[in-house]
């Protein structure tokens, strides 16, 4: 008796324990709740050897607690899904990407995705369109995905200035419809957006890479997977951001000669005194962003044989530095003295030009006397100079203050055995008047009288104390200088 009195008592607590149990779960287990955007979309009239047709639903976290979407199952092999596999925080939104692929399935289709949710009931998408057959005689059409370039060095970045991006450019170059279905990076720290519309031929589309240099600092190197829907949707591209963290850039000794759209620069001409035309040739100046905002540069019209090594973009109070290679393996053709000049512009986050001026590269390019035989170079031209200095003193004005002239002349002399050509005769300073004397022969044993100008009205604002350079065929001397100086009559 007492035995069952006591199996009744057990019953009677387990029981008891059991409703308390299912009661708190019955008042927590509260049902996950999430909407999306559109249950059907419509792809319309898409062609069978255009590749894979790309949709993406954006599904909303409604409730309170994360939302995550267990799995994805399409009721078709045709249908591809792809999904956020991070629980989405409330009132926040995750994809669901679908990719179709039409080929071989000429005519209307409709298929089904469920979307099954942790604790939520599924719900079902539907895509829809039509598939165009195509000409069996008809080379198939394929998109092809070109960016601009793979690898991009953000160089010297400080750690506590925020995230560091670069937009990557790229283009369909194929002939159908190109997407972008996804990127993956190898690191929490890189994050990227894309252009997720379908891209006609020969339309471009961008890649923004972001980069959270924050307790990252030294060299980095990460990567960014771009998978598109080349090759029935298998086709993978790498691109590549490198560089390194630091805490802040030194800012180095400088004189900034003048602003460009708020930003310091240490020179606007480049001058190129012992050029090499066997090897590359850079020459350096230091800028400084004065703005209270990031700046973000550009480049138009830089001939093929400069590169210019420059940051993207510029932060606040921050130095940086303007490299300009010449490459003198690509300049064979060039002979005298040249000014190469390109446009630098200077724009905000918004992209708003904030100003933009001419950089110019200053080179005597001179023949390659390494290919002269030891019979050439006994035979070779020689240029002596008479007058090599050249004083304009107390230059006076015309009447009424106009007109006012002075002249002086040097004299070439050809004192070798062969011609000698003049690959240019010229000044920096544009009030020093020479004549057009580029390609010109002094033939051996003769002379040359070169009148040079300068008019007192051009000295208004400072006097002239410049040099004429001569560049020539002369193996033992291709580069003179011929000193000027001018001061007006007071």
């Amino acid at each position: 008796m007492n035995k069952v009195k006591n199996c009744k008592g057990i019953l009677i607590a387990f029981l008891a324990v059991s409703c308390m149990t299912f009661a708190q779960n019955a008042g927590t287990n509260v049902k996950a709740t999430f909407t999306v955007d559109k249950t059907e979309f419509d792809y319309g009239n898409i062609p069978e050897n255009g590749g894979l047709a790309n949709h993406t639903f954006t599904i909303t976290n409604t409730g309170s607690a994360p939302l995550v979407i267990k799995q994805v199952v399409a009721s078709c092999g045709c249908t591809t899904p792809d999904w956020t596999k991070d629980p989405i925080a409330p009132n926040k939104t995750g994809e669901i990407k679908v990719a179709y692929n039409p080929a071989g399935r000429a005519g209307a289709f409709s298929a089904n995705v469920a979307v099954y949710c942790e604790n939520a009931d599924p719900v079902q998408l539907t895509i829809k369109g039509n598939v165009g057959k195509a000409n069996a005689n008809e080379a198939p059409k394929l998109p092809v995905f070109s960016p601009e370039e793979a690898l991009h060095d953000f160089g010297t970045i400080g750690e506590n200035d925020g995230y560091a991006e670069h937009i990557f450019k790229f283009k369909n170059t194929g002939d159908a419809p190109l997407t972008v279905n996804r990127i993956l990076t190898s690191c929490g720290c890189t994050k990227p957006e894309w252009t997720e519309t379908p891209l006609e031929p020969g339309q471009e589309g961008i890649i923004i890479i972001t980069f959270n240099p924050k307790g990252r600092l030294g060299n980095f190197n990460k990567s960014a997977t771009v998978y598109t829907n080349e090759d029935n949707g298998y086709k993978r591209h790498k691109l590549t951001i490198t560089g390194t963290v630091v805490e802040k850039p030194s800012d180095p000794f400088a004189t900034y000669i003048d602003t460009v759209g708020g930003v310091g620069i240490e020179a606007k001409d480049l001058i190129y005194k012992n050029f090499n035309p066997e090897k590359t040739n850079r020459k350096a100046m230091y800028i400084k962003n004065y703005n209270a905002e990031t700046v973000y540069f550009s480049w138009e019209n830089v001939p093929e044989y400069v590169s210019v090594n420059a940051p993207d973009s510029l932060k606040a109070e921050w130095p940086g530095e303007i490299s300009v290679i010449i490459d003198g393996t690509k300049t064979t053709e060039k002979r005298g003295r040249t000014k190469d000049s390109f446009k630098w512009n200077i724009k905000n986050r918004d992209g708003k030009l904030l100003g933009s001026g001419n950089i110019t590269a200053t080179v005597n390019y001179i023949d390659d006397f390494k290919q002269l035989s030891p019979l050439q170079g006994v035979n070779a031209p020689h240029l002596e100079i008479k007058n090599n200095q050249l004083a304009f003193e107390n230059v006076k004005t015309g009447f009424l203050g106009l007109g006012g002239t002075a002249n002086k002349e040097f004299i070439l002399t050809n004192t070798g055995k062969s011609d000698l050509i003049l690959h240019s005769v010229s000044s920096d300073d544009g009030r020093v008047h020479l004549p057009e004397l580029s390609g010109k022969t002094v033939k051996a044993g003769e002379s040359l009288n070169v009148r040079v100008t300068v008019k007192a009205k051009e000295l208004l604002d400072s006097n002239i104390e410049d040099d004429i350079y001569v560049v020539c065929n002369d193996p033992k001397g291709p580069v003179r200088m011929i000193k000027v100086t001018a001061i007006k009559n007071k």
